[in-house]
């Protein structure tokens, strides 16, 4: 019995101290595209009071994005704090007087798998997925209620060493959520929205822990 725990405890520890070895921390800086594939009305109608209101399906345009990441990895398992802000305009025609700008800001907590991890080469290919929030605002957006959703998070990545503790990133997530504003009390109709993330990131990698 006590050679069979102390073959156990010894294969424990042999485990574990690979293990631990392995937790990284990341710090990463992106910047890329985003890309909203919804629009964000069904039909909104400008200047209704006119002989001639103006019917549009109003929805954001693709626009520049730039956040931040923090991970934490765990030999082919890693979570992940992500924050980001999308600069985007709204798809006003010039008749509906050119309403302003608009943004999105964002965040997600995400579980990244490796899937690949390339023999003999600094190479991985990863899925991830999570749940987040996404707010979006600006001087058309301002004068809506419940601009800030909850959405779920799908995403997939490369990552490349380029040597020492620095590492290139090329990821594409999806943040899927419901858009369903109120105002004047008018409560609009939901629609399911995707916006797409296409980043490209530079991390930085933190010793393993001992």
């Amino acid at each position: 019995m006590l050679q069979r725990l102390t073959l156990t405890l010894a294969l424990l520890g042999a485990l574990a101290g690979p293990l631990h070895g392995q937790v990284q921390l990341g710090l990463s800086g992106y910047g890329g595209a985003y890309l909203p594939l919804s629009n964000l009305f069904a039909a909104v109608r400008v200047r209704p009071d006119t002989a001639q209101p103006i019917v549009l399906n109003l929805g954001q345009e693709p626009g520049l994005l730039a956040g931040g990441r923090l991970t934490v990895r765990l030999s082919r398992l890693a979570v992940e704090a992500e924050v980001g802000y999308g600069f985007s305009d709204l798809d006003l025609p010039t008749e509906a007087g050119g309403l302003g700008d608009a943004s999105v800001v964002l965040g997600s907590l995400n579980l990244l798998y490796d899937v690949i991890q390339a023999p003999f080469s600094p190479l991985s290919l990863f899925v991830s997925g999570g749940a987040g929030f996404l707010s979006r605002g600006g001087d058309f957006l301002d004068a809506f209620d419940g601009t800030t959703d909850i959405a779920g998070v799908l995403g997939l990545g490369v990552r490349i060493g380029l040597g020492g503790v620095t590492y290139m990133r090329f990821d594409i997530r999806d943040y899927i959520s419901s858009f369903a504003p109120e105002a004047g009390g008018f409560q609009f109709d939901s629609k399911v929205q995707n916006d797409l993330l296409a980043t490209l990131a530079l991390e930085l990698v933190f010793a393993p822990a001992r």
